[in-house]
């Protein structure tokens, strides 16, 4: 009878530079008081002329952003 040889499962190596996957600003709206915690009137106050796909963290950063910009 033969024996079947099995690999032993590689560890898995984490890189400093993860790669993050970008979302369409449609979905990021969608999901924008769970990710974010913000309404969607400032979501999209965030956003205004912004279209394509950002990563959470690149979204995060713009809302940040804009939240800090003073009232004129």
């Amino acid at each position: 009878m033969a024996t079947k040889k099995t690999k032993s499962p590689q560890p898995v190596v984490e890189t400093a530079e993860k790669k993050e996957r970008k979302v369409p600003l449609d979905n990021l709206r969608r999901s924008c008081v769970k990710l974010f915690g913000v309404s969607f009137s400032t979501f999209d106050g965030a956003t205004v002329g912004l279209s394509g796909k950002y990563t959470v963290d690149e979204m995060r950063g713009i809302i940040d952003e804009w939240l800090r910009k003073e009232v004129k």
